[in-house]
């Protein structure tokens, strides 16, 4: 596979996977539209096509070349255009869409981006789950995370109480499982270095705290829907929201940390020197 191709299959992939993780209905479409432009980018450097800068283009050239593999994926032009008039909007004005319609574009995604792997792969004599497995090792330390599992049986833990709730007159069994808002999240945990990533991907204490992280963010999506709630919201609509916590650690050398801090406090000095000397000379003035 040309180096540009696979650079261009995993920019696009962090970009899908910032946008399943994202609480604002703007950064999702931005992300999640930008995913597929760098798969389409992908197939046409693949097939010897320049890609160009000018995605309405970008759009019709993949219209025209890869008409059929849109077909397969179930992305019609209308959903395209649709979605590319969206994701200018969202760059361009304040417009909050509705988190259904971010869904459809999500999973318009993800089918596109499947159909485009799935192309490439055996267009390089790989198999899809061969492709799939380095790319997603490639961001994330490996395609299947140690705390995949924990989620995964947190999630299990919910439904059963929300089972049991029903059986207890709360609610119905099958509506309180549906609602489940494990059903409806999404865990993105990055990282850059090697070793971070592996810790992530395999390190099983990692993944325990990971799943308490997780469980929290559970009970908080319902302490805002009970909010919601009270806050005279329909019944209807209390599920009807975006929600992401975005916390990040951006760390550096002990070496750089040091020399920032020397340099902040040599300006603090600095500074306080250059104002005792002002105060000072306006002392003299007076005497004078």
């Amino acid at each position: 596979m040309k180096p540009e191709v696979k650079e261009r299959l995993i920019t696009g992939l962090i970009q899908y996977l910032n946008a399943n993780s994202s609480g604002s209905s703007r950064l999702a479409v931005a992300d999640s539209y930008l995913a597929i432009d760098n798969y389409f980018a992908a197939i046409l450097i693949d097939k010897g096509i320049d890609p160009t800068r000018n995605h309405r283009q970008k759009l019709r050239l993949m219209l025209l070349h890869f008409g059929e593999l849109l077909r397969k994926a179930n992305a019609t032009q209308e959903d395209l255009v649709e979605f590319y008039d969206c994701w200018q909007k969202v760059r361009y004005s304040s417009i909050v869409l509705k988190p259904n319609k971010i869904l459809y574009f999500l999973r318009l995604s993800s089918r596109i981006i499947s159909a485009i792997l799935s192309k490439l792969a055996s267009q390089n004599g790989m198999s899809y789950e061969e492709l799939e497995e380095e790319l997603y090792t490639e961001i994330l330390g490996d395609r299947w995370l140690n705390f995949d599992e924990k989620i995964s049986y947190i999630h299990e833990i919910w439904q059963h109480e929300a089972e049991v709730q029903g059986e207890m007159g709360i609610g119905s069994k099958l509506l309180n499982k549906m609602l489940n808002p494990s059903n409806f999240c999404e865990i993105l945990v990055l990282a850059d270095d090697e070793v971070t990533k592996e810790i992530i991907a395999k390190d099983s204490e990692f993944a325990s705290k990971v799943a308490d992280f997780y469980q929290s963010f559970l009970k908080l999506i319902l302490y805002v829907q009970n909010a919601r709630l009270e806050k005279g919201v329909t019944s209807n609509e209390v599920t009807n929201f975006m929600l992401s916590l975005k916390l990040r650690y951006h760390g550096q050398s002990m070496d750089e940390i040091v020399y920032d801090w020397g340099e902040m406090i040599a300006k603090v000095v600095e500074s306080f020197n250059l104002k005792s000397r002002k105060d000072q000379d306006g002392d003299n003035k007076k005497d004078l």
